[in-house]
């Protein structure tokens, strides 16, 4: 199983929403969870997404936030991803994490569609959180 789903445009583009809030609830418990998926008749598993690799790209955007919007620094925010994603050996959800943030990136072109791009982040590292947690306790 991959994520296909991409947050609605309007979400960044315009205003947060309940829509921007039940999407990053689905994909932070997806990220949360190992899957088993059958590829070949074989089964495969596809590792969850770990704090450390969500927290390194949180910071990232952070760190940004604390300096101020700026486009090009911005938009590198997706090599770094990409290049997480080519380092990442055990195969996990990172690359369903890079579709989807890649994707809101595109869509962020001033200062409020910036802050409503770090609103969904902060809403799928919460979520993320709180599923892993519970997951741990089971």
């Amino acid at each position: 199983m991959s994520w296909t789903e991409k947050i609605p445009p309007q979400e960044i583009t315009e205003k947060i929403t309940n829509v921007t809030v039940d999407f990053a609830k689905r994909f932070g418990e997806y990220l949360a969870k190992e899957d088993t998926i059958i590829v070949n008749g074989k089964s495969k598993e596809i590792k969850k997404m770990n704090t450390n690799q969500l927290r390194r790209f949180f910071g990232a955007v952070k760190r940004q936030q604390l300096s101020g919007y700026n486009a090009t620094a911005f938009i590198l925010l997706k090599p770094k991803l990409a290049y997480a994603v080519g380092r990442d050996k055990k195969k996990s959800k990172i690359g369903d994490f890079f579709y989807v943030m890649s994707n809101a990136i595109d869509l962020v072109k001033n200062e409020q569609q910036f802050e409503n791009f770090i609103g969904l982040f902060e809403a799928i590292v919460a979520y993320h959180k709180a599923y892993e947690a519970e997951l741990e306790e089971k």
